[in-house]
């Protein structure tokens, strides 16, 4: 657990890149040099967006070719997510309006991404979902089939 609040940051698109920025009271919350820890949260969420773009495509080429989703490949992008909001909880900072950020990044539907949030939170290891499962078993009842599996 963390002793201090962490600070809300936001992220906004620009010219490939992305801007961070925290309210005024953040700013003075943060104990280390605030201009570095915004740069390092910048570079951190640019890098997982692209991580989670690569597998936002590769599974619409999966449905374009209409083949079955691996509900393992569902969880690899959940888990992007939640290593973003790791290393950013260690620079003291969490999303302001993650599934915002996400959708307006990742280019996907809100109700789906926290489908995958709710499969990657039940199931921290990959190595317990069935290599032959696919997404659409999952999809409907996803919290009740993530449990299942843990068991």
């Amino acid at each position: 657990m963390r002793k201090n609040k962490l600070t809300f940051v936001s992220f906004e698109p620009s010219n490939g890149q992305y801007i961070s920025s925290i309210s005024l009271e953040g700013l003075f919350s943060l104990e280390d040099d605030p201009e570095l820890i915004l740069r390092k949260a910048s570079e951190e969420y640019k890098k997982s967006i692209i991580v989670m773009r690569n597998i936002v495509n590769e599974i619409e080429m999966l449905r374009k070719k209409r083949v079955k989703l691996p509900a393992r490949k569902v969880w690899e992008l959940g888990n992007s997510i939640f290593e973003l909001i790791n290393n950013l909880e260690k620079l003291s900072l969490q999303i302001n309006g993650l599934y915002q950020h996400l959708i307006r990044d990742l280019g996907v539907k809100r109700k789906w991404l926290e489908k995958v949030l709710i499969f990657r939170r039940y199931l921290p290891n990959v190595d317990i979902i069935p290599e032959s499962l696919n997404w659409g078993r999952c999809e409907k009842g996803t919290r009740r089939i993530a449990e299942s599996l843990k068991r």
